[in-house]
């Protein structure tokens, strides 16, 4: 399979690495101006890996195939479309343009903008995702990942359904252990993760750190309650994240959830929480008040979510 990852942040970079050392053939677009240093020095890539039964931690360099643009001309046959958040406005109407006939991957953090896709692309060209496998963030020339255990690469049509095109690029991330399970409900799962995308930077910011966040009783108690607010605007969108991990466990009594929540929240996933913060604050502002906003629109009551919104200027 011939694959170009568009996004050069952590995860593209990361998916390209993996399926690189899987031995597909993959071309990572990046900027002009990285063009260079990207074909002679490579990635630097620092990394925690607990997909095995073995923590491993390691640093490589990453010698990726570059572009600097995506022509119809070159054939992929999958593109992997993995920016942030605030970012999509501008990347799905140019890879829709120039994308040729290859299948196309919308890979991140997505609010509503699969309607952008659908204005653009005939639904049978493109599909959903989202990376819960991988976190982290930038450091000097690389990337700083963290690959986890028992998370996924979830992958979904638009319309749900299992189809061949799915099954295709899940056999292709399952070889480069890329952990993919398909989502009959992709839409669903992709508000979910984005509720969480969104709020927990400020209640981050307001504990001081990720570790401080998890052991503060109060502020766990408030992420709840937070979550839920989030939930309510997504029904009223049309979407039902209550069938999705962990928001099918929010029903339980408060006391009993911020134990299990911090619980959750091993040593891995506190220092990638940590690392993540320390880049994309423009994406996270973005994320935050786009769910606010939904919900003033609805005339939500949302005085958790909204309690947070002074400790989300973290730039």
């Amino acid at each position: 399979m011939k694959i170009l990852v568009f996004g050069a942040g952590l995860i593209g970079t990361t998916y390209a690495w993996q399926l690189q050392e899987a031995g597909c053939d993959v071309t990572l677009l990046v900027r002009r101006q990285r063009m260079v240093r990207y074909s002679h020095s490579g990635v630097s890539v620092t990394y925690t890996d607990t997909r095995n039964t073995r923590r491993e931690e390691g640093h490589t360099v990453y010698r990726p195939a570059v572009v600097d643009r995506l022509e119809a001309r070159q054939a992929f046959d999958l593109i992997i479309v993995a920016v942030r958040s605030n970012q999509w406005q501008d990347a799905i109407p140019y890879v829709a343009k120039y994308s040729g006939n290859a299948d196309i991957l919308f890979l991140g953090n997505m609010w509503d903008e699969w309607k952008l896709a659908g204005k653009h692309l005939p639904s049978g060209r493109y599909f959903l995702g989202f990376p819960e496998i991988v976190s982290g963030g930038h450091m000097e020339n690389g990337i700083n990942c963290y690959l986890f255990k028992n998370c996924h690469t979830w992958l979904g049509e638009p319309g749900g359904g299992n189809t061949e095109r799915l099954q295709k690029t899940a056999a292709v991330f399952e070889a480069a252990g890329l952990q993919p399970k398909v989502s009959p409900t992709i839409k669903d799962l992709l508000a979910a993760h984005y509720l969480l995308s969104a709020i927990t930077p400020g209640l981050i910011s307001k504990a001081g750190s990720a570790g401080l966040f998890a052991a503060n009783k109060i502020l766990v108690k408030q992420y709840v309650y937070a979550l839920k607010e989030g939930m309510k605007v997504c029904r009223k969108r049309g979407l039902n994240p209550a069938s999705i991990f962990p928001f099918n466990r929010l029903f339980l009594p408060a006391f009993i959830l911020v134990r299990w929540i911090s619980r959750r929240l091993n040593e891995e996933k506190l220092a990638a929480m940590d690392t993540h913060m320390r880049y994309g604050a423009a994406e996270k502002k973005k994320q935050y008040a786009n769910v606010l906003y939904a919900g003033q629109k609805s005339r939500i009551p949302m005085p958790y979510w909204a309690s947070f919104e002074k400790y989300m200027d973290f730039s």
